[in-house]
């Protein structure tokens, strides 16, 4: 039976093998397996119970020299380490090995506990530990992932297999590598950037390798990346990675407006519409915002390129305020007042003669004095548009609201020069004006009015 030269070889070191608690671990087989061998081996003679101890028997000690325990290592594959857990040694990953892997990415992928005496303790022990034997395995292949080029999966399982190793321990190893530097690798899955790396997307990595690429993002040839880095953040890097997500955080933080408007300028609008579509933090920087703001490569770009970039992040921080002055200043002009107050004293005027439900409202916001200045105006807004916030606009509602209220400014002024408190004057030039406005026809007057009112 394959195998039962190992289990006897282990019971002829040690008589209490099969007390020992790490009984798994040292004879590198599962319990079924144990079980198996065992069972085989009393009923063959091969081994003896003795005061709960078991030995070999002669008929066993003949059975293990005739059939010694194989070392794994081979002259053909001189960087082979030698392994002790037998199922890492399969071609085929057996469903218990595929099960405890997915237990050991989800602890070092998601701090996930880890099982005393539990199978992927075993591959932590025999695979990643200090003393372990493929500690320069481990290393060479840090270094391939850490390189710098963007590689393909397949080639580093290609590579490392050829060194006789299996799919198994390469991936484990290649899992250790890739949680101790998941901030500094871009992972790419059928060419789509992957934001975060998981169980899942390992178990994938596993077993679709040929999905896979990968990068890392620090770029140590390109010092413009800190000056770029220190524009969002007060700590410098040259992680493209970090750089990537503290500038999506940034837009994705920006109000719903600066987000759909289109009252940007230019450079802005492509620079924002540029980071929104981003698929890869690599390219978005080395190529995609560059390109929108200098016309060049990110190696080829100097301090005009950070100025730009510096514009273009200052007039989406500021894209919401600025609109929201625009409106307030638009609000006051529409009316012919400078500010709240005088405002205030002519809606005051006239707030008797106010029977329009539209005018009335707005009367209560216009002579409210407890709000600030940005929330008097917002209230307004929202009550004027009859939607959202002011920050939460479209460039349609921004359109809308001016139309609005140059509608409700006509009323107010109708309604003004109705009752006589605009303090007019009395002239022929007036009177002979108004009657030629009154021979006119309702159209025409209205025409006439909303001219007087947009003037």
């Amino acid at each position: 039976m394959e195998y039962l030269n190992k289990l006897l070889m282990c019971i002829e070191k040690d008589s209490t093998i099969f007390k020992n608690p790490d009984l798994n671990f040292i004879t590198g087989l599962t319990n079924t397996q144990i079980k198996d061998l065992k069972k085989y081996a009393m009923t063959n003679e091969l081994i003896k119970e003795e005061k709960k101890e078991f030995i070999l028997t002669e008929k066993g000690k003949i059975y293990l020299k005739e059939k010694p325990f194989q070392s794994w290592c081979r002259k053909e594959y001189p960087k082979r380490p030698e392994i002790n857990l037998e199922y890492l040694k399969l071609d085929k990953m057996p469903p218990i090995l595929t099960k405890a892997i997915r237990c050991l990415a989800r602890h070092l992928l998601e701090g996930e506990e880890l099982k005393e005496n539990s199978t992927e303790s075993y591959l932590m022990r025999e695979l990643l530990s200090e003393n372990s034997g493929c500690k320069d395995i481990k290393k060479e292949i840090e270094e391939y992932v850490l390189k710098g080029k963007k590689f393909k999966l397949t080639d580093l399982f290609e590579k490392f297999i050829s060194y006789g190793l299996t799919t198994s321990i390469v991936g484990i190893l290649l899992l250790d590598v890739l949680a101790k530097n998941k901030d500094i690798l871009a992972i790419y899955e059928k060419l789509q950037f992957q934001v975060k790396l998981n169980q899942l997307m390992f178990d994938r990595m596993i077993f679709c390798p040929q999905n896979f690429e990968i990068q890392k993002t620090i770029m140590d040839d390109l010092p413009i990346l800190e000056d770029i880095s220190l524009i969002l953040s007060n700590k410098p890097t040259k992680n493209i990675l970090d750089i990537t997500k503290t500038l999506i955080y940034f837009i994705r933080d920006l109000e719903k407006y600066t987000l759909h408007t289109e009252r940007l300028s230019k450079k802005t609008l492509r620079f924002r519409n540029v980071i929104m579509n981003a698929k890869d933090p690599i390219s978005l920087f080395n190529r995609d915002i560059p390109k929108v703001l200098a016309g060049k490569m990110l190696s080829e770009c100097d301090s005009e390129f950070l100025k730009s970039y510096q514009e273009s992040i200052d007039e989406l921080k500021n894209a919401t305020q600025n609109m929201i002055l625009e409106i307030n200043n638009f609000f006051f002009e529409s009316f012919k007042s400078k500010n709240r107050l005088k405002l205030a004293v002519r809606f005051d005027a006239v707030e008797e003669f106010i029977g329009e439900k539209e005018l009335r409202i707005l009367f209560n916001n216009v002579v409210e004095k407890d709000a600030d200045d940005i929330l008097w105006i917002n209230r307004i807004a929202t009550f004027i548009n009859k939607s959202r916030v002011p920050k939460d606009w479209n460039d349609e509602d921004v359109a809308d609201f001016k139309v609005k209220v140059k509608d409700l400014a006509l009323k107010f002024y109708t309604l003004e020069a109705t009752i006589g408190t605009i303090n007019i004057g009395n002239s022929k030039k007036f009177d002979k004006l108004l009657t030629q406005i009154l021979s006119l026809s309702k159209p025409e007057q209205n025409v006439i009015l909303r001219k007087i009112v947009n003037y």
